[in-house]
């Protein structure tokens, strides 16, 4: 099955089907009202398209796609943004605090190389072995 017929297919079946649980969620809880009967139309308009002629869901999915990826290009940046401001940030603030630094930033014009000596001189074959 082509991958783009397999995608049209997971996207019409899909939100007939998420609309369906919560048309009858809706029903369970709160009877019979209009936005159940929405959701059952919606879920049978999905499921009766995608069944009859699955093509004609190739603009609706590509939008629907438009739409996620800006939605998660916005919710990433700020997740990642409040992830960088109330964690890295105050433990930096810390580190410097402390006079702590784990990156060796300091310039020494008295050493001849910024290499750093290990410790273990002679390499065993087991060691490339299960690296990760």
């Amino acid at each position: 099955m082509p991958k783009d017929k397999k995608n049209l297919l997971v996207f019409g079946y899909g939100l007939g089907i998420i609309a369906l649980i919560f048309s009858i969620g809706g029903y369970i809880k709160h009877g019979l009202g209009t936005a159940v009967i929405v959701l059952l139309l919606c879920s049978v308009i999905f499921i009766g398209v995608t069944a009859l002629n699955w093509m004609a869901l190739k603009p609706g999915y590509q939008a629907w796609m438009k739409a996620a990826h800006l939605i998660g290009l916005i919710v990433t940046t700020v997740i990642l943004s409040i992830i960088f401001l109330l964690i890295f940030t105050p433990i930096s603030f810390i580190l410097r605090f402390m006079g702590r630094d784990h990156l060796q930033r300091d310039f020494s014009r008295q050493g001849t190389s910024y290499w750093e000596k290990r410790n273990q001189t002679a390499f065993r074959q087991e060691q490339y072995h299960n690296q990760f």
